[in-house]
Order: structure tokens, then sequence, then C-alpha cells
């Protein structure tokens, strides 16, 4: 049981690296930036989607919903 609760631990890491390093890239954005949005994209979802596709671009989604929203605020 502890072995497999190591095996999540390390699993959710590595997809946070990985996610992080790949939303810097796609949105030009740091990797500090990239890093609080998929900690906060975590800390808001009781279950993770099925693929890692799927939660990358969910977020991308709430990142352009949330930047359209401040430029129609603005304009």
């Amino acid at each position: 049981m502890r072995k497999n609760k190591k095996r999540e631990i390390t699993a959710l890491f590595l997809i946070r690296e990985k996610l992080a390093l790949d939303l810097s890239n796609e949105i030009s954005m740091h990797k500090e930036e990239a890093y609080e949005i998929v900690d906060f994209s975590f800390q808001l979802s009781d279950k993770l989607p099925s693929t890692y596709e799927e939660l990358k671009s969910e977020i991308k989604a709430y990142i352009i919903i949330n930047m359209l929203s401040l430029v129609t605020k603005f304009h």
C-alpha cells in the first residue's frame, strides 16, 4: 500500500513538471507561472482527467478564458 502511494506521488510530480514545461513552451509563459497554474488546477480538482492531453487542454482553456475576460474588461 505504501509503495503505491509513493508511485502516485512520483507520477503526480512528473506530470506537474511536464505540464509546466509544455505550458511554458506553448503559451510563452515563465515556468514559475506555469507551476502556479498547474498547482492551482490540482488543488481545484477532486479527480484528475483521464489523459494527460485532456488535463493540458483544460488548463489551456482556463488560461485563455481568463485572458479574454481581462482583455474585454479593460477594452
